[in-house]
């Protein structure tokens, strides 16, 4: 009963919002992973960051502090060593990533994380900020201001339009309270999109 208080009291508060997060619509975010060229060590390495950001919802910190040994592909799952609030979590890869992070950890060379520098250093969050806003560029994608975190507010949208399911949301992204997550309910917009579709209206 509380939590279901305390979603209606965050869903209330995200309304009153005058800006909600921005987020790719679907086709968005096909555009922007087709821009990497993964012939290139440094295409694969990108497409596979933000295709792991837009499927998996990691955060940018979560992405850059990632270790070799968190990532089992053979088992499908990935464990989120001190995300935030210094707190694990372990994670479904979807099958469709597994080839494209197996190319990668064949061509990246050896160090301390899994995505790194060609010379097997830690990226910087401005490298990737700046990387994220060039593929927007080049996928034209227009009026959006496009982030490392966009790209998890689209996984968040797009995961609880397909599922209704915000607690499960919740424990994926980290979240301690699910006040937090209720955004997404509010960025889904799935009842009022469909509550106007199956209006009538007054035309005959």
């Amino acid at each position: 009963m509380l939590c279901i208080l305390q979603i209606i009291r965050s869903i209330k508060l995200n309304m009153t919002r005058k800006k909600l997060p921005t987020i790719l619509e679907p086709e968005e975010a096909q555009k922007l992973l087709k821009q990497p060229n993964k012939r290139y060590p440094t295409g694969l390495r990108n497409k596979a960051i933000m295709s792991l950001m837009l499927h998996c919802g990691l955060r940018l910190a979560e992405v850059i502090n990632l270790r070799p040994s968190s990532i089992n592909l053979t088992k499908g799952k990935l464990r989120v060593v001190s995300g935030k609030g210094n707190k694990d979590r372990d994670l479904a890869i979807p099958d469709y990533l597994i080839d494209l992070l197996g190319s990668w950890r064949k061509k990246r060379p050896s160090g301390y994380f899994f995505f790194s520098t060609l010379e097997g250093k830690k990226l910087s969050d401005r490298y990737i900020q700046q990387m994220v806003g060039r593929y927007a560029d080049k996928a034209d994608i227009k009026n959006k201001k496009i982030s490392p975190h966009v790209l998890r507010h689209s996984y968040a949208t797009e995961f609880y339009k397909q599922t209704k399911d915000i607690e499960t949301l919740r424990r994926i992204l980290g979240h301690t309270d699910i006040g937090t997550t209720t955004i997404y309910i509010t960025l889904a917009n799935t009842d009022v999109e469909e509550g106007m579709k199956s209006f009538r209206g007054f035309l005959s």
